[in-house]
This record gives structure tokens, C-alpha cells and sequence, in this order.
């Protein structure tokens, strides 16, 4: 059997992908899993689709209608009782071997707090856009968490990806609870940059599953918000290293984020024009 892994997955008007991403879940290979939903007061069908489920693996807490991101994401973090916790978003996926690859990782490095691999970036329709993207900038194997965040300031962007690239050692997660939308587009990188100091992360360069974009996730509109409150982040960072980055770095930062927002403008405009963000039942 192997250690216990939680996966967490906050729910709010999932569907219609959030059967596919169940489908993933319960098919994982690594046969010690336990999966929690947080229902944080869906007007859709989810309640209705949760309440279908009949795996003893699953459990479902329900959260009050209103509770924000933040709120329900530390909810269903809290709830988990594994020795490992890895957080899913509801119109995500994952490959068979997932969890049990990282659980390997993390196993075997007694101070690493967290693993991180790439993801695929798929359209609504789950097409492959992009493969294995992720962990620019990071060598595989083991990285200092410090290290890895400092990447993150310096290119201007989120290398490590949404949560479903990260498996949480749990007690560290936990120590740094509660998630923090304060600054909402970065709300994982605010978490990642909690945890991965307090040990090494374990990178590795395998797409372990996929990431999907929308309209709610990418836009032009979304894009000018993303590169402020990137700004932000990196503003907060300097501060916290007490004068320890030169001027070098900071134009280093501040070009590598705006190289980014252009990057993802004209991957947008590219997707657009393609349908990309349609998905199969707008068809």
C-alpha cells in the first residue's frame, strides 16, 4: 500500500468537466487515495453530480453559498488526512501515474516539502495545445525551495504551474495555511512561496497531467490583471529579501514579466481565432 494521498479538489460550478476529472482521480494507480470535494454552493448540477458518487474513497464537505476561492480551497486542504495532499481545480486532469510518481519523489527526499512536474495545456474541448509545460528555468532533481521561488521572481512568471503540478508534503501545507486570495491570480504562487522555503522540491520534467484554458482563465483583459498583480508579488518578494536583490535582478524581474504578458496576449489572440476556448457542447 504506500502512504496515504490526499487529493483535494474545490468545487464550485464544475461541471460538465468536473466528471472527467473524477474519472482521472478514481482511476490512479497508487491504491492508498482518499478524495475530497469541497462544495462551495454551486448553482449548477455538482451537488446533484457529488451525491452520485459511490466510492468510499470520496468524501464531499459542503461549504455555505458565497464562500470565497480562497475560503473553500483552505476548507478542503484542511479536511485531508494524508501524509501527502495534492490540490486539483475542477476542470483539470491528471495521468494514471500521477500521484504515484510524485509520492515517489517526495518519498525519497526526507527534506523536500514539495515535488513539482510539468502539465499539458489542453483547450475546453481537452485537445493538447502545448505539452509539457512548466519548470522553466529549474533543473530536475532536487532544488532548494528557495531557489525555486527566486526563479519565479526572475522570469517573471509562475514556473512551477497551477497546484495540480505539486504534491504537498502535508504538515508543511498545513504550516502555512490559510490560502490567500488577496492578491487572486497568484493565490498558488502565494501558497508555493509559503511552503517550498521551508525545505527542497523535487523536480521533475514529465507531464503528469493537464491544465485547461477558457475564457474565464485566459483573456486580453485578464492578461493586463495577471501582469499587476505579478508586479505585486515581485514587489512583495523584494521586500522580503531585505535588500538582498541587486538592481540587475530587478530589471531581470520586470523584463521577464512583461516578456510574459506578451507571450500570453498573443497565445490568447492565436487560441481565440482557432475556437479553442469553445467547448465541445457549444460546438
Amino acid at each position: 500500500m504506500g502512504a496515504l494521498v490526499s487529493v483535494v479538489v474545490p468545487v464550485f460550478n464544475g461541471l460538465p468537466h468536473l466528471r472527467e476529472l473524477m474519472s482521472a482521480l478514481l482511476a490512479q494507480d497508487h491504491a492508498d487515495l482518499e478524495i475530497v470535494l469541497s462544495e462551495g454552493g454551486s448553482t449548477d448540477e455538482s451537488p446533484a453530480f457529488l451525491a452520485t458518487i459511490d466510492d468510499p474513497r470520496v468524501r464531499v464537505i459542503a461549504m455555505p453559498r458565497g464562500t470565497s476561492a480562497a475560503a473553500n480551497w483552505t476548507a478542503v486542504t484542511r479536511a485531508a488526512t494524508g501524509e501527502f495532499v495534492k490540490l486539483v481545480c475542477q476542470d483539470d486532469l491528471l495521468k494514471p501515474f500521477a500521484i504515484s510518481r510524485q509520492v515517489e519523489s517526495l518519498s525519497a527526499e526526507r527534506n523536500a516539502v514539495m515535488a513539482i512536474a510539468q502539465r499539458d495545456i489542453v483547450d475546453a474541448k481537452g485537445d493538447v495545445l502545448y505539452s509539457r509545460r512548466g519548470c522553466a528555468g529549474l533543473r530536475a532533481g532536487v532544488m532548494a525551495g528557495t531557489d525555486v521561488i527566486r526563479t519565479c521572481y526572475l522570469r517573471g512568471t509562475n514556473v512551477i504551474g497551477e497546484p495540480l503540478s505539486v504534491l504537498f508534503r502535508r504538515d508543511a501545507l498545513l504550516e502555512a495555511m490559510p490560502w490567500d486570495d488577496s492578491n487572486p491570480l497568484v493565490l498558488d504562487l502565494h501558497m508555493y512561496e509559503q511552503v517550498a522555503p521551508r525545505g527542497d522540491v523535487v523536480v521533475d520534467k514529465t507531464s503528469i497531467g493537464a491544465f485547461r484554458v477558457s475564457t474565464s482563465s485566459w483573456s486580453t483583459r485578464l492578461a493586463g490583471v495577471q501582469l499587476h498583480q505579478f508586479e505585486r508579488w515581485q514587489q512583495q518578494y523584494e521586500r522580503a529579501q531585505f535588500g538582498g536583490i541587486s538592481p540587475i535582478d530587478q530589471l531581470r524581474a520586470k523584463t521577464g514579466v512583461w516578456t510574459q504578458t506578451g507571450l500570453r496576449l498573443a497565445a490568447y489572440r492565436w487560441l481565440a481565432m482557432k475556437g479553442s476556448f469553445r467547448s465541445a457542447d457549444d460546438a
